[in-house]
């Protein structure tokens, strides 16, 4: 298994090659294609993973008590891919213009207890 730096570090460099691949949709391919909008969709995801994982992994370090804190990757990734995922889907609903308030909520309170599933059942 690698650790931890290692995942960082390949992260952060996931993280730029997504983000310079999702620049590089934006502005050079047509939006009006259906396989453009999968790879923005896709690369769109990726580049929010990448970018939500560290942040949460540092305010779990930050806010957690020093005796109960556990650096635990696979956590920071879920919670990473959950408000990644908030993100694509509210960037997909609004492609099809069905994106409003209500919609967002809705998502966001299923994504949410989602995650109080999962931290109930952890021990």
């Amino acid at each position: 298994m690698a650790t931890n730096r290692g995942v960082w570090a390949l992260s952060g460099m996931v993280c730029i090659l997504s983000w310079l691949g999702l620049g590089y949709v934006v502005y050079a391919t047509d939006p009006s294609q259906a396989v453009n909008r999968l790879i923005f969709m896709v690369l769109l995801f990726v580049a929010l993973l990448t970018t939500f994982s560290p942040v949460a992994h540092f305010l779990h370090f930050r806010f957690t008590p020093r005796r109960s804190y556990r650096s635990d990757v696979q956590r920071s990734f879920r919670e990473g891919g959950l408000a990644a995922l908030f993100l694509a889907l509210c960037a997909w609903l609004q492609m099809g213009q069905a994106l409003n308030w209500i919609n967002a909520l809705l998502l966001l309170s299923a994504l949410a207890l989602i995650e109080v599933f999962i931290l109930a059942r952890s021990p």
